[in-house]
């Protein structure tokens, strides 16, 4: 039988990954710049792209004074050796399936000696998954996503430093914390929340947790890649 994962929010298992002072980051898919809020505050120098324009603009409302690129990470504008990390935070998935090893092979070429590649994608399991499934069914994706990777080692391109999984539990005050989240995150999903929101409410009501103090909590399964480019680096894509 499977051990149980822990339950660990997803910011104290990357503050316990690394000392991010000084740390020359980029946030692949930063999205509206919540992670590269927090590592600045922690103590990094990151650079934030995105393909959407309207995510740079949030992100740059979030993350002040921090660099914003519009661009795809199939084909980063960054020089081979600018950082110490890269970080791919839920957003890997979302890298169309035809261009994932090329963005993972990207990632590897910018860079510097003795950087590495960090990859935080949720599993397509567990009650935050489930309570979103009639909206964005991502499955198909995430599974993508952690294929890309396999491929990437399996080619001797990069080697794993670490793996670990873990069960981030979300906290919310009610349904509607969570409907003003997702409207938040990509305001393109009104439409379709409201053919669905009828059928998530009840699933929320049916999966969610109660928190001991207040509100409720939906735990969501993560995996933690952290890899390393394969000596010598390898030149061409895959």
């Amino acid at each position: 039988m499977t051990p149980p994962r822990p339950r660990r929010r997803n910011a104290e298992v990357l503050t316990a990954l690394f000392d991010w002072r000084g740390l020359r980051v980029l946030e692949a898919g930063c999205g509206g710049g919540a992670l590269l809020a927090w590592m600045v505050r922690a103590g990094a120098v990151p650079v934030g792209l995105d393909p959407d324009p309207a995510a740079v603009s949030a992100a740059r409302a979030r993350a002040r004074d921090t660099p914003l690129v519009v661009g795809r990470g199939e084909a980063l504008p960054f020089a081979t050796h600018s950082f110490d990390l890269v970080v791919w935070f839920n957003a890997l998935h979302h890298v169309p399936p035809h261009a994932l090893d090329q963005a993972l092979t990207e990632s590897l070429r910018v860079l510097a000696g003795g950087g590495r590649l960090l990859v935080v994608e949720p599993l397509a399991e567990g009650p935050w998954f489930e309570v979103m499934q009639p909206l964005e069914d991502e499955r198909a994706v995430r599974v993508a996503a952690a294929r890309a990777i396999a491929r990437l080692v399996a080619r001797g391109h990069a080697r794993h430093l670490a793996r670990e999984s873990w069960t981030d539990p979300v906290r919310l005050r009610d349904f509607a914390q969570l409907r003003a989240r997702l409207l938040a995150a990509d305001p393109g999903r009104a439409p379709r929340l409201a053919q669905v929101e009828a059928e998530l409410a009840a699933r929320f009501a049916a999966l969610a947790e109660p928190h001991p103090e207040g509100g409720h909590v939906l735990a969501q399964p993560m995996r933690l890649d952290l890899l390393v480019p394969a000596e010598p680096w390898p030149r061409c894509s895959p």
